[in-house]
C-alpha cells in the first residue's frame, strides 16, 4: 500500500515541480504580474510534497 501511495505522490510532485519551473521561467504578463505570490505558493506546495515523497520511497526502518 505504501508503494502505491508513493507512486501517486511522485506523479503529483513531478507535476508540481513542472508548474513551479513554469512559474519561475514564464514571461506571460498575467503570471509576471503576480510572480511573487505565485512563487511563494508554488514553493510552499512543492517542497513539502518533495520531502513527503522522499520519505515514502525511503522505506521502513528495520527494528532490531
Amino acid at each position: 500500500m505504501r508503494k502505491i501511495i508513493a507512486v501517486l505522490f511522485t506523479v503529483i510532485t513531478i507535476f508540481a515541480i513542472k508548474e513551479t519551473i513554469y512559474i519561475f521561467t514564464s514571461t506571460d504578463p498575467d503570471i509576471a504580474q503576480k510572480k511573487n505570490q505565485y512563487s511563494i505558493v508554488a514553493l510552499s506546495l512543492t517542497l513539502p510534497l518533495s520531502l513527503f515523497t522522499l520519505w515514502l520511497w525511503s522505506g521502513k526502518r528495520k527494528s532490531e
